[in-house]
């Protein structure tokens, strides 16, 4: 992360990253739902473990980035799952 940008301060990043984590943890760990989401698929097959790790760093970036500076009211949870849904799926 030498020189990573974060545009929502490191915390926001951080809770980000976590939330993205366990998404993609919960779909990649459950037999038979890989199909559910081609991208995960295709990235553990390709490119292993640590290609989930660059996937979800990236979409961590790209989620801080498009809601920089943003004050949630109640709504994160729903943000980021639509978020997630269109990228994973």
């Amino acid at each position: 992360m030498k020189n990573k940008q974060f545009p929502n301060g490191f915390t926001s990043w951080a809770e980000t990253h976590f939330d993205i984590v366990s998404y993609i943890s919960n779909i990649a760990n459950n037999e038979g739902e890989n199909d559910e989401s081609p991208i995960i698929a295709i990235v553990l097959k390709m490119e292993g473990i640590g290609g989930l790790y660059q996937l979800a760093e990236d979409l961590t970036d790209e989620f801080e980035s498009t809601h920089e500076k943003r004050e949630w009211d109640g709504e994160y949870y729903d943000e980021i799952e639509e978020f997630l849904k269109t990228k994973l799926f």
